[in-house]
This record gives structure tokens, C-alpha cells and sequence, in this order.
């Protein structure tokens, strides 16, 4: 830890305080102290914020060792025989801590050491003030409490897992996304509450570790989100795997038993399992953080209320990643710093022109950029599609690996291409070439005409396009908008 930087400044002011060091904060601090500003960045919990601890990293460097051990267990189709795989629990999570360990160490040494920036561990609240005479900040932390005081806040303060309201869930051990990653042992048997991204990531990957795994969602469908032959090729391909998925099925009560737990549900059917993970509900942290007292809005679910540009309704107070309900994903958030210092320093950019981007990181993963069917449909477009199977992707099929599909969704009117659901291998990477394509106005026929590489899954754009393109189209070059805004 840097030396107290109040020491030799007695009045603590600053032209900036960031609260929160997860992926936008950080960022925002470094670029504002690079431009002049004296900034403050100030981090309750380990430095890195959800990703780095709790979230995309450890549970990918997770899913990687889940992955070697099915790939070694399915690779006789390929002529690979292996004897018998076993998995060693404690090495893989030692892995994991050793792989954050060391960002987190770089991460500290380099904001620690740049020039106008002061960093400091502690919990941060606001406490009245305004734009003009500046915001004061309450700092609870290894020095005491401190007052210090900036015309400008940016929240960077993330959000938190939240169990939901269920019978006899205060009397047994449960596990969350942070508890999950304590674990040092595998436990034989798992019960998934919450049928949702991640959920499916966890089930999936304690299934391939060793686990026995029951995945309960209360909805008619896992991954509700998504277009419902996108969420069943999902589950199809969980059960596939050996996961027990039951959807449509609320759960009424938990009870300790058998050194483990059940879980009762409507129907009466009961489920067990030696460990429990609840994955279900997110709730910012904007309790306890005064923003009553700078007149800062939040919605009905406690986001706090932002424009285009971040800003709250509190002058020269702005919200950044999950705290603004903008896009609960580290690339959001990590783009939401890049938005705020391009609006600081008199740029053009704002959150108005973002499409919407992410992945389910199961094992081939779901890439998704623009709207669903149903979204678009809800949204008011007349929509045409096209499905294809990821049999027919030449590298699935040399690889062994042609669990999926690929959709395409067009607006019928103006045929432009509003959204693409990439469950597939490297599915990922295909949403990410279509997102490219949608972010630089690509049309249709660009995509149709792009040139790949083979053999690679993005190689099949242009297949894939082809079969959203009318037939009368191709060759006259009309009908091929991307269209802004999908």
C-alpha cells in the first residue's frame, strides 16, 4: 500500500474522486490524471472489482480446466484414448489464485506508481455538497475516517449477487459466485438455483470437474432472454452432458440434510445435493452510498438514473459499469470509461450508439450482438430469419465439436440486419465479427462479399447472410442495409 496520501495535504481536495477500482474506474482515474487532474481512487473491496475476483477471470481459468477434462474424456471419436481422467480440485483453484494474484499485484503497482493519481482502500460515501463547492466523500478506511472533497464523482461501485426470498435458505449453507471460488474441494453433488447465464456457466462446469449437478429454474425455460430454440439447443446440450435441468420448477423451501441440502419444490418432487449455489438476482450497490444527500436519482430497482453520457442527475456526478443498469459485462463497462473520458474531454461518443454484446461462456459458448427475434418483434419490426445448424461449419465438424446453431434476424422492410445468436464453437468470436460489421455500418452485401479465412466458424458470414439475403437481391445490391441503432 502506497503511503497515506493526506499527509501532506491538509484540505483534501481533488479534482476528481473515482469510487470503485473495477473495470471503468480505474481507467477513468488514470486517463483524468494523465489530462491534469489531482484524482482520488477509492476501492472498499480488492482492487479489480467483479471480474477480476469473482467474475470473467477465475470462473474462465475455471471453465478451462472443466474443458480439459471433457475434451480428455470424449476424445476416443478423434482416436485419443485416455485412461481414466480425474480432476484435482485444489490444484485448479490453486491455479485460479496464483493467475489473480498476480493481476491484481500488476494492477496495484501501476495505478500506485502514476503521476496525479492517489489510491486508497477504504469504503466511500457521499455526504452532501454540490458541483460549485465541490462533493464531500466520506472515507472509512486503514487511516481512520476522512473527509475529502472533488467538483466531479464518478460511481464505479459495481453490483452483487442477491439471494431470493425462499423458505429455510437462512438455515443452510449456501454458496454465491464469490463463495463458489472459496471452495477447496469438490463437493459430489451440486444444486444450481437459477437457470440464467450464470447458472449454466457454474452447472456446466462442476458437471465436467466431477460433479453431479441439478440445475432448478422456475420459468418455462432456462435462459428466458433468449429465443426459445436458442435456450433449448442450451439445454438440450447440458443434458446432453449429464446435467438434471428442470425448468418450470419454483422452488418452496430449502432443509439441511445428509450433511448437504434439498430443495423442495411446487410440484412436491425434492432435489439434493451435497452443496447448494443460489444464481439468481443482482442488485447494485448504491445503498449506503449518500446519494440522497447530492440529490443523485436511482430507478425502482436502485440503477442509479444516468443520460447518454453517464451523468446522474446530480451536476458533475456520473455512474459507470453495472451501478448505471447499462450492461451488467466487463467489455459495458470497460466501454463506459472510454465513452465518459472521450464526453470529458469534447468528444462526440455516447451510450446512445452501443448495441447490445455479450456471451454465454458455456462449453460452446452463445455469442449474441442486437436483438433477439422476440425483442425485435416486441420492438416493432416485421422480422425475417434464418437458423442454421453448426453441423454444417466444415471447423466444428474437423474439430468434433458441432453442438449449436447460428440465427440471423432481419427487419423484413428494410433488411437490415438487427441481431445474430452464436451458439457454436467460438461462438464468441463470430458474435464479436457480426458486432464489427454492425458498428461500422457494414451492409449485407459487404458481409456477403467479405473475404475469411478458411478453415475458421467466421468464414461462414457470408453463408450465413446468404440465407437471410432475398434470392431476387443478390447481384442487384439493393435490399442490403445494416441499419443504425440494431
Amino acid at each position: 500500500m502506497a503511503a497515506n496520501p493526506y499527509r501532506d495535504d491538509p484540505d483534501d481536495r481533488y479534482d476528481t474522486i473515482v469510487i470503485g477500482a473495477g473495470q471503468a474506474g480505474p481507467g477513468v482515474a488514470a486517463k483524468l490524471a494523465a489530462d491534469g487532474d489531482r484524482v482520488v481512487l477509492i476501492e472498499g473491496e480488492r482492487f479489480g472489482g467483479t471480474c477480476l475476483n469473482t467474475g470473467c477471470r477465475p470462473t474462465k481459468a475455471m471453465r478451462a480446466s472443466a474443458r480439459a477434462a471433457h475434451v480428455a474424456r470424449s476424445s476416443e471419436a478423434l482416436g485419443v484414448r485416455s485412461a481414466e481422467v480425474t480432476v484435482d480440485f485444489p490444484v485448479v483453484m490453486s491455479r485460479i489464485r496464483g493467475l489473480l494474484d498476480g493481476w491484481r499485484s500488476g494492477a496495484l503497482t501501476y495505478y500506485e506508481g502514476l503521476d496525479g493519481l492517489a489510491y486508497v482502500h477504504g469504503r466511500a460515501r457521499l455526504d452532501g455538497g454540490d458541483h460549485e463547492q465541490g462533493y464531500r466523500v466520506v472515507v472509512e478506511g486503514e487511516h481512520g475516517s476522512q473527509v475529502l472533497v472533488a467538483p466531479r464523482v464518478v460511481l464505479n461501485t459495481g453490483a452483487r449477487s442477491v439471494p431470493p426470498r425462499l423458505e429455510g435458505l437462512d438455515g443452510v449453507p449456501w454458496l454465491d459466485h464469490r463463495s463458489v471460488l472459496e471452495l477447496d474441494s469438490l463437493p459430489a453433488s451440486l444444486v444450481v438455483l437459477g437457470g440464467s447465464y450464470i447458472g449454466l456457466e457454474f452447472a456446466q462446469i462442476f458437471a465436467r470437474l466431477g460433479s453431479t449437478v441439478t440445475v432448478v429454474e422456475p420459468s418455462a425455460r432456462i435462459i428466458g432472454r433468449e429465443d426459445a430454440e436458442v435456450s433449448e439447443a442450451v439445454q438440450a446440450m447440458l443434458v446432453d452432458e449429464g446435467i438434471d435441468v428442470r425448468v418450470g420448477a419454483a422452488p418452496q423451501r430449502v432443509d439441511a440434510a445428509d450433511g448437504g441440502v434439498t430443495v423442495t419444490l411446487a410440484s412436491g418432487d425434492v432435489v439434493s445435493g451435497a452443496a447448494l449455489l443460489v444464481a439468481a438476482g443482482r442488485r447494485p450497490n448504491t445503498d449506503g452510498l449518500g446519494l440522497d444527500t447530492v440529490g443523485a436519482e436511482v430507478d425502482d430497482h436502485g440503477y442509479v438514473v444516468i443520460d447518454d453520457v453517464f451523468a446522474s442527475t446530480a451536476a458533475g456526478i456520473y455512474a459507470v459499469g453495472d451501478v448505471n443498469g447499462h450492461g451488467a459485462f466487463t467489455h459495458t463497462s470497460y466501454q463506459d470509461h472510454e465513452i465518459l473520458i472521450d464526453h470529458l474531454r469534447g468528444g462526440r461518443r455516447s451510450l446512445a450508439g452501443r448495441r447490445t454484446t455479450y456471451a454465454l461462456f458455456t462449453d460452446p459458448p452463445l455469442g449474441r450482438v442486437g436483438m433477439s427475434e422476440h425483442e425485435a418483434t416486441a420492438a416493432g419490426h416485421r422480422v425475417r430469419t434464418h437458423t442454421a445448424p453448426a453441423t454444417g461449419i466444415a471447423l466444428a465438424a474437423l474439430e468434433g465439436e458441432t453442438t449449436g446453431l447460428v440465427k440471423l434476424v432481419v427487419d423484413d422492410d428494410t433488411d437490415a440486419l438487427l441481431g445474430v445468436a452464436a451458439f457454436c464453437l467460438h461462438g464468441d468470436e463470430l458474435a464479436s465479427t457480426f458486432s464489427a460489421f454492425l458498428h461500422t455500418g457494414a451492409t449485407l452485401r459487404q458481409m456477403l462479399e467479405w473475404l475469411p479465412i478458411h478453415p475458421t466458424v467466421s468464414e461462414y458470414v457470408p453463408t450465413f447472410v446468404g440465407g437471410v439475403v432475398r434470392s431476387s437481391d443478390i447481384g442487384t445490391g439493393t435490399g442490403t442495409g445494416a441499419g443504425e441503432g440494431a
